[in-house]
């Protein structure tokens, strides 16, 4: 057998046939928009953050994805009752059902119903401009009688300066107004942006990325957050950049769920496969903890601006030998002579600390963070009860009953 050594064992490559076939690329324009190599790390990245963010994503819509992989990854998540896809590409669409089939394959997803994700009942495709198709029914939020979704997903071109066509779009807000309107009151919208900044870049608004600049300024200017992340798995050549926008701070918080979390959600959200293979390749919940923050290229570059911003001196700029740092022992807990709801204990200064010094600078990086899940356990635990109304956790009642005094007293709560 070909396929075998000389001893008769099945040769590596028998064995991952799938590492030496060919490689499938698709150009539009000259421009790689994706390959068999890297399309699932970068559809998983596009797709499932800000799908799991969301608590119960049923209308989902899709700016792009002629190739039908943003489609496929879509419709892994069991809560999804419709999908529409607005390409304007008919030609495109066409040609990735013939010679790229594994881009919008559907056959192993445990749910649906058809061998193409195109045909899947719970998916719809309109050929028509995604711009002028969300203008036209959402630029006036108040007379729409469309309905709204949850999850609105841009597989589009990048708002990249060489494309005349995109960057005018950005230099207005009528189409973001658009798609902030098209989104439920927890929606989350999703945009691929193009390749990552390098530690060497300078911010957008001075640079190549002046179109990126504008795009953020008018989402900034409707949507709650912004959080933009990275993924260096998509073989484009370098990392590529992503955007989740989020309207309300519920949504946003899920974001920041911990690892286990994020597991069991996957777990109870995607479908199974038919095969039994996973049904994700490259996104987990460590993968998405890595997205939880931007990258030190993006910080660094943000911090370049001409009107550099204030956090930037806040947070990045370390021990500042012109700013007193104030030690520990300066300040103690104890109880307040004030009435009122915090009037019972504190921290108070033993001495003068001059105004705008820091605090224990070295020392709080021992600081701890209780997630408001984590908070929400213990606090189930501390006041454990029957219906009867009998304490049933007297023991964890005791032993947690110096983190539930500690944490509300000298801690605070962030949004």
């Amino acid at each position: 057998d070909d396929d075998d050594d000389d001893d008769g064992v099945p040769s590596y490559e028998s064995l991952h046939k799938d590492l030496y076939a060919p490689v499938k690329v698709l150009f539009l324009d000259g421009v790689e928009q994706s390959s068999a190599r890297g399309e699932a790390a970068y559809h998983e990245a596009l797709v499932h953050p800000s799908m799991i963010a969301h608590s119960n994503p049923k209308r989902v819509a899709i700016i792009g994805g002629g190739e039908g992989a943003t489609l496929r990854e879509v419709l892994k998540h069991n809560t999804v009752e419709h999908v529409l896809m607005v390409e304007i590409d008919e030609e495109l669409v066409e040609m990735c059902e013939e010679y790229l089939t594994e881009w919008s394959d559907c056959t192993d997803i445990v749910g649906s119903d058809a061998d193409s994700c195109f045909d899947d009942s719970r998916a719809s495709v309109e050929f028509e401009d995604a711009f002028k198709w969300f203008i036209d029914r959402f630029e006036d939020d108040g007379s729409s009688t469309e309905e709204k979704f949850d999850v609105i997903i841009m597989d589009a071109l990048d708002p990249d300066r060489l494309v005349e066509i995109v960057g005018s779009l950005y230099k207005e807000n009528t189409f973001i107004n658009s798609l902030s309107n098209a989104l439920t009151e927890e929606g989350v919208l999703v945009a691929q942006i193009g390749g990552s900044e390098s530690i060497s870049d300078p911010p957008d608004e001075m640079g190549p990325g002046e179109d990126t600049a504008n795009m953020m300024e008018a989402l900034q200017s409707v949507f709650e957050s912004i959080h933009e992340y990275d993924e260096g798995h998509s073989d484009f050549g370098a990392p590529w950049t992503y955007l989740a926008c989020f309207k309300d701070s519920k949504t946003r918080s899920s974001w920041y769920r911990n690892a286990a979390e994020i597991d069991i959600e996957l777990h109870r959200r995607i479908a199974g496969t038919e095969s039994g293979k996973p049904a994700l390749l490259f996104f987990d919940a460590p993968m998405m903890i890595t997205y939880q923050v931007p990258s030190r290229a993006k910080e660094t570059s943000y911090c370049r601006k001409e009107a550099k911003p204030w956090e930037c001196d806040e947070y990045y700029s370390g021990f500042r030998p012109e700013i007193a740092n104030i030690p520990v022992s300066h300040v103690e807990a104890r109880k307040s002579t004030s009435t009122g709801e915090y009037g019972d204990r504190g921290l108070f200064a033993s001495q003068d600390i001059p105004k705008g010094s820091n605090l224990d600078m070295n020392g709080s990086v021992k600081a701890f963070h209780v997630l408001p899940s984590t908070w929400s356990v213990i606090e189930d635990l501390y006041y454990n009860k029957d219906d009867d109304g009998v304490d049933e956790g007297a023991f964890a009642t005791e032993k947690l009953s110096g983190v539930v005094a500690f944490v509300p007293g000298f801690g605070y709560g962030a949004k």
